[in-house]
């Protein structure tokens, strides 16, 4: 949310220029929604990414096998369950619809004359 309000902020005389242009509240608002869940998106996707290769490479940990022999069933495993996946994505979809959309609203209600003179 705080990369969402420093756009917002740096952007204030584009967002200015774009409401005398004649751009309306939902132009703005969407702008910045479609930002956020951009970048949410990708971290997200990232983050998947980055777990699968992690849990890929490193596969099991050693942990009871170390101490018996044929006590495999005593080592971490490390996989991926889709449940914990689409239920990460929910609330992470959740998440940047909430912190796009408190920063879009801001910049929406910006007076255009106010934008213009901001430094």
């Amino acid at each position: 949310m705080n990369i969402m309000l420093v756009s917002v902020t740096q952007r204030t005389r584009e967002i200015g220029v774009e409401k005398a242009l004649g751009a309306h509240r939902w132009h703005i608002l969407f702008q910045f929604l479609a930002e956020a869940l951009v970048i949410t998106g990708m971290g997200g996707l990232l983050g998947v990414v980055l777990a699968y290769v992690v849990s890929w490479s490193v596969g099991s940990l050693t942990l009871w096998s170390a101490f018996q022999e044929n006590a495999g069933e005593g080592d971490i495993h490390l996989y991926i369950n889709a449940a914990t996946l689409i239920w990460s994505t929910a609330i992470l979809s959740f998440v940047g619809i909430v912190s796009g959309m408190l920063p879009a609203i801001k910049a929406a209600r910006l007076d255009p004359i106010e934008a213009l003179r901001y430094e």
